[in-house]
């Protein structure tokens, strides 16, 4: 029976257990369970336990100020700095859970504890267009965490794949990371572009918005970090979204930020991305670093160069 001992959190919908053995406060959830693009409600949960031959969870729902409290101490030296990790496409709660779990003896522990962050996104390629829908709605839910979430004074983010989506719609000034980590990002490649940030397109200032999510120094106001795009021009998941441009745009985790085509090839300048986030957005290559039968890698965002990126980059 697989339990995680940490702290996640959830936009996926729970259901209260009453007069549960274990206390009060219990509830269960699973992949299964179908998201809104309305939703509202964004939990943390602890003590979380796969219920025998099922894939349903039970779990102790808790407040932000208990997170942090746990968060805290879990670390070392009483100062928790949790990294969350938004999920992408096709990844169910079990499958989320599993991965952190397993990856998080490669952190630094007095630097980052690892948070799962789970949202419904379908189970299979056929709910692909479905879960671009519910992105929507696991943003927002995410988006009413933003006052608790100054529990955590230092705290990083990591969204992978379709998580950058989330992201986009969670993007609001009341959260504040150090940085951001945006890896095969499923965005447009010009999600920072100065011309389509000031297009007055649905969404479109939502580069901004990340921007303005990076914290800020109190003596001097400066950025603490930077948003930072992981960028694989040969992801094999996101390479075949800008064959057809009359359709799809580009995506940025395939071609990376600052960027634009001509004649069929791609130049970086910065000047074309928007005045007010071309000094907190970089791009971090990683096609180099990826081994030679590897080249075409989508879900990399946990190898040993990632991990020592995000803790090389920490504040």
């Amino acid at each position: 029976m697989f339990t995680y001992d940490g702290i996640a959190l959830t936009s996926i919908d729970v259901i209260d257990v009453i007069d549960s053995p274990r206390g009060n406060n219990i509830v269960k959830f699973d992949g299964s369970i179908e998201g809104k693009a309305n939703d509202k409600t964004a939990t943390f949960l602890k003590n979380i336990t796969q219920i025998e031959n099922t894939e349903m969870f039970e779990a102790e729902k808790i407040s932000v100020e208990d997170a942090a409290e746990f968060i805290n101490n879990a670390a070392g030296d009483g100062q928790g700095k949790p990294l969350f990790c938004v999920h992408g496409f096709n990844v169910q709660p079990a499958g989320h859970l599993k991965t952190l779990k397993e990856v998080s003896p490669l952190f630094n522990q007095g630097k980052f504890t690892l948070v799962p962050v789970m949202w419904p996104c379908g189970d299979s390629v056929d709910t692909y267009w479905e879960a671009r829908d519910l992105s929507s709605g696991a943003g927002e839910a995410f988006k009413t965490l933003k006052e608790g979430i100054h529990s955590f004074p230092s705290s990083s983010l990591l969204t992978h794949s379709m998580g950058n989506r989330v992201l986009r719609y969670a993007a609001a000034m009341g959260f504040k990371f150090d940085n951001i980590y945006m890896v095969a990002a499923d965005v447009r490649f010009d999600l920072f572009h100065k011309e389509y940030i000031n297009s007055g397109d649905p969404g479109c200032e939502d580069g901004k918005e990340i921007c303005s999510m990076i914290a800020r120094t109190e003596d001097t106001n400066e950025l603490k970090g930077k948003v930072y795009v992981l960028v694989n021009g040969a992801d094999h998941a996101l390479v075949p979204s800008g064959f057809d441009p009359t359709k799809w745009k580009s995506r940025l985790g395939a071609v990376g930020a600052h960027y634009y085509k001509w004649w069929g090839m791609w130049y970086e300048d910065k000047t074309k991305s928007h005045p007010d986030v071309r000094d907190c957005v970089e791009n971090k290559m990683c096609n180099p670093l990826l081994g030679f039968f590897d080249k075409a890698a989508h879900s990399y965002q946990f190898r040993d160069f990632a991990v020592a990126f995000y803790q090389e980059k920490h504040v």
